[in-house]
């Protein structure tokens, strides 16, 4: 019975241990921020923020996981800029719900670490009446 109980026991810390890796990956790096859809409105658009973003060296193509969560009533386009200024990808309109998995650089980066800006600029879904937006601070790190 007490073999059992230290299989069983041993068992739930392997799950436990598995189950915060699974959920401290990259998406540690994530945290919800929320802008109003207009000054005062007291209506909220949930924009999704990183610390960082991790990136290959010598390649434009890059997998990501930006997203414009479900519950908001409006498009985004995202932009990620240096800190410089110089625009490395701005994206399409993402829809509610939708991802982006893989972006394409405007050039390739060497292996470090970069500051940078990923700006989410708010439309209206029915008109494309720009809405308030967010600019999220992170890094770049580049391997």
């Amino acid at each position: 019975m007490k073999r059992k109980l230290n299989i069983l026991a041993a068992f739930l810390a392997l799950a436990l241990a598995l189950l915060l890796t699974a959920c401290g990956g990259s998406g540690g790096d994530r945290v919800e921020r929320f802008a109003e859809v207009a000054p005062g409105s007291g209506e909220n658009i949930a924009i999704p923020g990183y610390e960082k973003l991790s990136f290959a060296a010598g390649k434009t193509a890059q997998a990501v996981n930006l997203k414009n969560p479900a519950e908001n009533a409006c498009t985004f386009v995202l932009s990620l800029t240096t800190e410089d200024g110089e625009t490395l990808w701005t994206g399409e309109a993402l829809s509610p719900g939708e991802t982006f998995t893989r972006i394409t650089l405007t050039r390739a980066l060497d292996a470090g670490s970069y500051p940078a800006t990923l700006h989410y600029d708010c439309y209206t879904i029915e008109d494309n009446r720009p809405l308030n937006g967010a600019e999220i601070q992170l890094t770049l790190e580049v391997k």
